[in-house]
């Protein structure tokens, strides 16, 4: 059994005033969560191996600071 499926299973025996605390509270925490677009990922994982390979140069700290304010 999975521990996914063991919290699972701890949950359905959980008092229903519990349960929906319990789903409150990590609602609650949602806006925590970044959102990540799979295509940049990948082409930042692309670099980050061409770099790791010496095809491809790296970025200094202020032009990649520089980029995510332009981006933003």
């Amino acid at each position: 059994m999975s521990t996914a499926q063991i919290i699972y299973e701890q949950y359905k025996v959980l008092p229903k005033k519990v349960q929906n605390e319990l789903i409150a509270l990590i609602n609650k925490n949602n806006d925590e969560y970044v959102q990540v677009s799979l295509p940049s990922l990948i082409a930042g994982l692309n670099e980050m191996k061409l770099i790791r390979e010496g095809k491809l140069e790296p970025t200094s700290f202020d032009d990649f600071m520089k980029d995510l304010k332009d981006e933003g």
